[in-house]
């Protein structure tokens, strides 16, 4: 169990959406996607502690494109922290679990779903890449890998829980998230880890581009920025598509777990363009 004297500390990094293509970028960016990665690497390797591994809440690539994920190895091979993927919208499951984690053709699943074991904390890694309206950039985490969440969160087992998952799960009352992005079966998810909630240490996803803090029911749900662009939201009736944010800087979360607090802290960085 970690403690205030052994905490477990991680890293949340989200939405890197690596291309090789140094050329790549969006008329709406700053930067490409590739120099962006290249200095949230530079950022962790500076960092002046060791975390006890590294959480990646989704779109590592661009597009779901098999051939992008020999650059995220490379991007990210100076790494010595352990890294853990979440598959987002933007990336192909199977190659993500082929090329990146290493997985042979009999053990990659349909969805990336599983979990590990850190100092104790029991960390929970969804795919939220179900069936899912397809005009949207929404989502859903199947009936399989509900049951087997409900099971874990209706154990007898006491110690802490991390779940991760891409999309974001619950209403912000901003439009453009929950009616465009959002998790369409959130609600359902929510439900199943209300029993947990004394366990729960947080919710952490990405996708949505921008830092959002939500406690419901006492568990607490938490987004990160990108390593590429930012987004913005208002919780305004009127705005109903997404604005994009060329002000805010880069960031990534750093977390830390004790025996009785749950510590995020937004770590934002620049990137040379020079």
């Amino acid at each position: 169990m970690p403690s205030a004297t052994d905490p477990l500390r991680f890293l949340q990094i989200s939405d890197t959406h690596i291309n090789p293509d140094t050329d790549y970028n969006k008329d709406y960016a700053q930067y490409t996607p590739l120099l962006g990665a290249q200095a949230l690497v530079r950022e962790i390797q500076h960092l002046p502690y060791q975390p006890d591994f590294i959480l990646h809440t989704g779109d590592v690539a661009y597009d779901p494109d098999p051939n992008v994920y020999q650059t995220v190895n490379e991007v990210f091979a100076s790494i010595e922290t352990p890294i853990y993927y979440l598959a987002g919208n933007h990336d192909d499951a199977q190659a993500l679990q082929r090329d990146v984690l290493g997985r042979t053709e009999t053990d990659i699943q349909d969805y990336l779903y599983y979990d590990f074991m850190m100092k104790g904390v029991q960390v929970i890694c969804l795919d939220s890449n179900g069936p899912h309206d397809p005009e949207k950039p929404s989502g859903t985490v199947t009936q399989e890998q509900l049951d087997w969440l409900d099971e874990i969160c209706n154990s007898e087992a006491t110690h802490p829980l991390v779940i991760a998952v891409h999309h974001n799960p619950l209403s912000a009352y901003v439009p453009w998230l929950d009616t465009w992005m959002r998790l369409e079966n959130g609600e359902a998810l929510h439900e199943i880890l209300k029993p947990a909630q004394s366990r729960i240490c947080g919710v952490f996803y990405g996708h949505i581009h921008q830092n959002i803090q939500q406690n419901r029911d006492n568990i607490f749900y938490v987004s990160s920025g990108s390593s590429w662009c930012q987004f913005t939201s208002y919780p305004d009736s009127s705005n109903d598509r997404l604005i994009y944010n060329q002000h805010t800087l880069p960031s990534f979360n750093m977390v830390t777990i004790t025996d009785t607090t749950s510590s995020i802290i937004r770590h934002s960085f620049t990137v040379n363009l020079e």
